[in-house]
């Protein structure tokens, strides 16, 4: 479905969002150029900013869009989503959103495993979709940005490719490969992907990751190609505790928090862990103390832990910020995690301690965030859990702030565009 309203500035990003994210201050920039225009593929639809690959997505979208005229074209899950893309032809030149039903992508994706093609690549294969940005192709298009591998397959060939990655998605299929079942599936899927992750960074001008340990891991294969680390950030003014206060039903009770999306393996793996092997533990010592599981589409085996005394199963809420708030502190215990966890980003923003897993503390590289705490067994999480500091405290969040802004990170995919932007503006002038 093709989306396109008169060519204009967006005025309020909040149009788009709930998220007022901590500096709604691009109404007037200098630097916009609307007469160059961009190509922004997304493997989701980047809004709203509530879920971890929209996140990146929506704060990369709204810095082209702040400079140029952008050409989004994006995948949606569901009817939901389409609406949710709709409100982006406010600040996007055009909008093209498809969707992609999950259940027969996923039986078409299989076949082509089969014969002998990438799951990934082929669940976000569509022919529909080549054709639009084909045909958008016949005008002056300064540079396509691709968010994720699985759509730079679509990026022309003619045309300047930046590539955020964000993670090494192949390593994670190494990671199911060691953890899961049938293990040698995973394992074929992880050398084919990785195959086409080296071929797209010898293409791209340069590709970016979400932290230095992607980079690093990236640059281990593909030797001799540009990249560039560049953090997430979080929406201060949004995950405020100044302006958050715990709903009633949460008040004055002693809670640790997960938020995640609970369809999601690594999450459902985590959760699945820590309930049994920590908290239990922890519940048999302190009757009071309760885990909340935060999150959407939780599967039958995360409702289960229900069942568990002490464990509440949410689902799906309509702001998990009060949840983080009357936290006594938030858990990240992910066996398996690629790039920042926005899970433990949004709770330092909040100003809670995180204790996280090795896999977790490792993407932020040799520096920790103040306030999180590395737990590497099952005592080390209880250990820390019952530390009399664990307690909020203001220095976690405005270390956080120091880190972690998005508009300071996005900086280095700003200059890296502008650099091919005015390198071909020279060429055809020359």
């Amino acid at each position: 479905m093709f989306l396109v309203k008169p060519d204009r500035r967006i005025a309020q990003w909040q149009s788009a969002s709930k998220y007022t994210e901590e500096a709604a201050r691009f109404e007037s920039c200098s630097a916009y150029q609307p007469d160059i225009e961009i190509l922004f593929l997304s493997h989701c639809v980047p809004n709203p900013p509530d879920k971890g690959e929209r996140i990146r997505a929506f704060h990369l979208l709204r810095l082209l869009a702040d400079r140029y005229g952008v050409h989004l074209f994006c995948f949606a899950r569901t009817s939901e989503e389409m609406e949710h893309a709709q409100a982006l032809t406010d600040c996007c030149r055009s909008v093209y959103v498809e969707l992609l039903p999950s259940k027969s992508a996923l039986i078409t994706a299989a076949a082509e495993f089969v014969r002998g093609k990438s799951l990934v690549n082929s669940f976000y294969a569509s022919r529909r979709m080549r054709q639009q940005i084909e045909s958008k192709c016949t005008g002056p298009i300064a540079a396509t940005v691709a968010f994720s591998s699985a759509m730079a397959q679509y990026a022309p060939t003619h045309i300047p490719l930046l590539l955020d990655m964000v993670d090494v998605d192949s390593e994670k299929w190494f990671d199911y490969a060691r953890m899961r079942q049938p293990a040698f599936l995973y394992r074929m899927e992880a050398r084919r992907f990785r195959r086409i992750e080296t071929d797209l960074a010898q293409i791209a001008q340069c590709t970016f990751f979400a932290t230095d340990r992607e980079q690093e891991l990236f640059r281990s294969f593909a030797r001799d190609v540009p990249s560039r680390a560049m953090e997430n950030g979080v929406d201060f003014a949004y995950f405020d505790p100044a302006v958050v206060i715990p709903t009633g039903e949460l008040r004055n009770r002693r809670l640790i928090v997960f938020v995640g999306a609970m369809d999601y393996y690594p999450n459902v793996d985590a959760v699945t862990w820590f309930s049994g092997e920590v908290f239990s533990r922890l519940r048999e010592a302190d009757p009071d103390l309760e885990f909340f599981i935060v999150g959407r589409n939780p599967l039958d085996s995360v409702r289960a832990l229900g069942n568990q005394p002490g464990v509440l199963v949410t689902g799906d809420v309509p702001d998990v910020r009060p949840f983080i708030a009357a936290a006594q502190a938030c858990v990240a215990p992910l066996r398996i995690a690629r790039g920042i966890q926005n899970k433990v980003l949004e709770a330092l923003a909040m100003g809670k301690h995180v204790c996280a897993s090795a896999a977790v503390c490792e993407t932020f590289g040799p520096q920790l965030p103040v306030g999180v705490s590395r737990c590497d067994t099952a005592q080390a999480y209880m250990d820390a859990l019952k530390m009399p500091c664990i307690a909020a405290g203001p220095e976690i969040r405005l270390a956080a702030q120091r880190r972690f802004c998005w508009h300071t990170n996005l900086q280095v995919f700003a200059q890296h565009l502008d650099g091919v932007i005015n390198g071909r503006q020279a060429a055809a002038a020359g």
